[in-house]
């Protein structure tokens, strides 16, 4: 009977042992993610398939395989990740460091104030740290919706731009194809090289260019690709049409532009004006406190 158990028990802790290699090791990488990785933006379509591991180690796997385990859904972030160019698993792994350190903060200015003789309460300390790591924890999901709003804004800078190139070579007397290529290629930048590449997607996979523009926006939500694909799409194939409609984006793009800077401008403005009113407070009170002091002090009881 002992001997029975003890291979029941060696067979169990062997299987444990497989099934924990099996989960550790590299695993080949899915069609799902080789085909993702040849439609993010930016990235020509007959480039070297990418290798969606090769950033990373075990370690971001298994921070993402962790955070996952915590009930926190990875595919909620999905197009700001894409729109920077940032992988699931480093984002994880960001997550995690942010919070091991919002944990070891308090603690560790606890342990400094012991150390100097200061008691801290344990319960303040632990309430402390509860909330230090829950905020390193969302820290980087708020700094990635940042800089993805970011990358948009620029991205509609480019596409502003773009558009009048484009017009210009129209009223040039260019095709649509050729000007749509041709501006492409004047510009640097993100914005430029992601248009770049879905026009030499479209061009490859025989799509219409404005289909790909549609496309786009379904994975990095920036809606004006969909209204410029729609407008397109309803004038037709007629030249002239194609040129009022691209103009008309174009304009409406700028006015879009032009109302930003102008909040962001209005928006800087009144911040200001909280330190001017600081300043002027704290200059008041330099100059009345004297004349305060000395009027108290001759209104004073005489002995």
């Amino acid at each position: 009977m002992t001997a029975i158990v003890m291979v029941v028990l060696g067979a169990g802790v062997g299987l444990g042992v497989l099934l924990t290699a099996r989960a550790l090791a590299p695993r080949p990488p899915s069609i799902d993610a080789v085909l993702a990785g040849l439609a993010r933006p930016g990235h020509a379509i007959d480039a070297a398939a990418p290798t969606p591991h090769a950033e990373l180690d075990r370690i971001g796997i298994a921070a993402r395989r962790l955070v996952e385990s915590l009930g926190y859904d990875s595919e909620r972030h999905h197009q700001e990740l894409e729109l920077i160019g940032r992988t699931p698993e480093r984002h994880a792994f960001d997550k995690l460091v942010a919070a091991v350190a919002g944990l070891l903060v308090p603690n560790l200015a606890a342990t400094a104030l012991v150390v100097l003789g200061i008691s801290a309460p344990l319960g303040v300390i632990a309430m402390f740290s509860l909330a230090t790591t829950a905020a390193g924890f969302l820290l980087p999901d708020l700094l990635l919706r940042d800089e993805a709003e970011k990358r948009r804004r620029a991205f509609r800078h480019a596409l502003s731009s773009y558009l009048d190139l484009v017009n210009v070579l129209l009223a040039g007397g260019a095709g649509i194809e050729t000007a749509l290529h041709a501006a492409a290629d004047a510009g640097d930048g993100w914005g430029y090289q992601t248009i770049r590449a879905e026009l030499r997607r479209a061009r490859l996979t025989g799509q219409s260019p404005w289909d790909t523009f549609a496309q786009l926006d379904s994975r990095l939500g920036i809606n004006e690709l969909a209204e410029l694909a729609a407008s397109v799409s309803l004038a037709g194939s007629h030249g002239a049409r194609i040129r009022a409609s691209l103009a008309a984006k174009a304009d409406t793009l700028r006015g879009h532009q032009v109302a930003e800077t102008e909040a962001a401008a209005e928006a800087a403005t009144e911040r200001m004006t909280v330190p001017v009113a600081v300043l002027l407070f704290g200059f008041l009170l330099f100059i009345a406190y004297p004349a305060v002091v000395q009027i108290t002090s001759v209104s004073g009881p005489q002995p």
